[in-house]
Order: structure tokens, then C-alpha cells, then sequence
């Protein structure tokens, strides 16, 4: 019914959302570490976005890693429904920089995705999830978070692709009943990808700008992103990629002086993600992670590694 697109990996999905990378000392909530749990929000993300994660050429579904087409030419609208549960172990849960304790994490993400294309060229799309963070050994940790997201895409000649729009996350502390961390994150992409072997093979790269408004507001920022991949077609359902992502983060400067004015962080990640669609509503899939955190005025460095997999369903209508 519906069939993988050789050229599955669509370059501005691979410039996946980056959440926040936030120092304690400055969240003055009741959360006992807020800093782990918003950047291990963003390393989830990293690893397997939600469905959410919408490229809107509307030729069929979109995952992590691209496009499912159909072999007919879809409607130029889409509404799809999906839930998903995940489950991953992490080699520092505390995302600390000495002492690192590992963990379990189960997450599980219901949400709804639509777009419209208005011609072959312009698309504009729109979702919204909420996903439930819990940690076996590290319960305060747990979160749970409201998504949303709004944006519109361009393609250009020779496979190249912009994009722009804006993201909402709210974060809270389910254990507390505060919220640890919200922003409003409007961004823009451009990327371009070539295909060879018959199209079985993606290679592909890009940019990406953020501009997080945040509440602490003391952690307003401006992220840029660059990345390289490649991905493989093994079989019409069966599809692998390998990312490396470089991200830049710049803290804006808050009156008084404070240690965190002048604060960057350097993050350094390599992502391989394999799935496999056995059904035209099923995906399961696999993955891994290492990234590695070099800050600038701030004690927060550090060095994960995540593994795990999740299963996803959903339906386009």
C-alpha cells in the first residue's frame, strides 16, 4: 500500500529540534535537576523525533527519517493522528561531568500532524504532541511536555530546500506540578541532497538557525546548526541513517554581569537510526547516540551515549 522512498532522508528533517541546553545555577525552580531533564528532552529528540517532525511534500507519510511514499500521487492535504512509545538506556542520566550514573527512560508520545500543499514546490504544515518522560532509577527527573509547531517549506532547484517557522515547547515537572522550562522558538533551514546507487543511497547536509525565547529569560539564545549525513535504502521498508550534527549556542548577555554572560555551548552529536515498516501504520525503530557538550563560562561539559528503540502508530487520512 505504501512504499519507502529511496531517496528517503529529506535534508531539513534532519536538522532535528535542539531543546535547550540550560545551567541550574539559573533555573530557580523547585525541580531538583531541570538542567538534566530539558537537555535529555533535547537528546531524545535528537535520536528519534516525533512524527511531528513534517516535511509536508504530502507524497506520503513522514518519520525521522524522511518520507513513506505511496504509489499514487496523495491528496494535497493531510491529517495524521500517531501515538508512540519509547524505551532507552543512557550512559549519564544526570548529564553530569564527573560520576555519571546511567539509566532507563520510557517515553510515551500521542500527538496529531496536517498540511496542505499549495503546488509541487510549496508546502505548509502544523503539529502539536505531548509526551510523558519517566526514568526507572531517577524520578525527579520525570517530565512532561506539550509540543507544538507551525512552518512552511520551499523546494528550490537542484535539490536544494528552505524552510521557516515557529516551535512552542512547555515543560513541566510532573512529581513538583511546576513548570520547569518554556520557549518559543522560531527557526529557519536550507539544505540540499544528492542521491546515488539508484537512488538507494542519500547523501545530504545543511543548516539551520534558532532563536529561543525563553521563560527563565535568562536562557535566550541563538542556536546554529550544521550537519552532514548519508542514508541507505536496504529494502523499499527498510531504511538506515548516519547524521553528524555540530551545534552552536550563544547566550544573550542579562544585566547584572553574571558568570553565565559570555556562555556558549559546543555540541557535538553522531546519530545512527534504523527503520523498518512492516505495516502502512507501523514503524519500528532503533537507535543510538553519542554527543559530547564542550561549554564556554559554564561547569555543565559533559559526554552521553543513549541506545534504545521505540514503536510509532499512526494514520494519514
Amino acid at each position: 500500500m505504501k512504499m519507502r522512498s529511496p531517496a528517503f532522508i529529506r535534508p531539513h528533517l534532519a536538522s532535528l529540534v535542539f531543546v535547550a541546553w540550560l545551567s541550574s545555577s539559573l533555573l530557580a525552580q523547585n525541580s531538583p535537576n531541570p538542567d538534566a531533564q530539558i537537555k535529555n528532552k533535547q537528546l531524545q529528540q535528537q535520536a528519534l523525533p516525533g512524527l511531528r517532525e513534517v516535511d509536508a511534500e504530502f507524497d506520503g507519510d513522514d518519520d525521522e527519517f524522511g518520507k513513506i511514499l505511496t504509489l499514487q500521487r496523495s491528496k494535497s492535504w493531510y491529517v495524521t493522528p500517531f501515538a508512540s512509545a519509547r524505551g532507552y538506556w543512557t550512559s549519564n542520566a544526570l548529564l553530569a561531568n564527573k560520576s555519571e550514573k546511567g539509566d532507563t527512560i520510557f517515553t510515551e508520545t500521542q500527538g496529531l500532524n496536517a498540511g496542505y500543499r499549495f503546488s509541487s514546490d510549496w508546502q505548509i504544515f502544523a503539529g502539536y504532541n505531548y509526551q510523558l518522560t519517566r526514568y526507572d532509577e531517577n524520578p525527579a527527573l520525570d517530565t512532561d511536555a506539550n509540543s507544538t509547531e507551525f512552518g512552511t517549506t520551499y523546494k528550490l532547484p537542484w535539490e536544494f530546500q528552505i524552510g521557516t517557522g515557529v516551535r512552542g515547547l512547555w515543560l513541566t515537572a510532573p512529581h513538583q506540578g511546576v513548570e520547569v522550562y518554556r520557549e518559543n522558538n522560531p527557526y529557519a533551514t536550507i539544505s540540499q541532497s544528492h542521491n546515488y546507487l539508484d537512488n538507494r543511497l542519500t547523501w545530504f547536509y545543511g543548516y539551520e538557525y534558532d532563536h529561543k525565547f525563553t521563560n527563565p529569560v535568562g536562557f535566550e539564545r541563538d542556536e546554529h546548526t550544521v550537519y552532514m549525513g548519508t542514508g541507505y535504502s536496504w529494502m523499499s521498508n527498510l531504511l538506515s541513517q548516519l547524521v553528524i550534527r555540530q551545534n552552536y549556542q550563544f547566550y544573550d548577555f542579562r544585566p547584572p554581569a553574571l558568570p553565565v554572560n559570555g556562555r556558549q555551548e559546543w555540541v557535538s552529536s553522531v546519530i545512527l537510526q534504523t527503520v523498518w515498516q512492516p505495516l502502512p501504520w507501523l514503524q519500528v525503530s532503533g537507535f543510538s547516540l553519542a554527543s559530547y557538550d564542550n561549554s564556554v563560562n559554564s561547569t555543565r561539559d559533559y559526554k552521553v551515549a543513549n541506545a534504545g528503540g521505540e514503536i510509532k502508530f499512526f494514520w494519514k487520512f
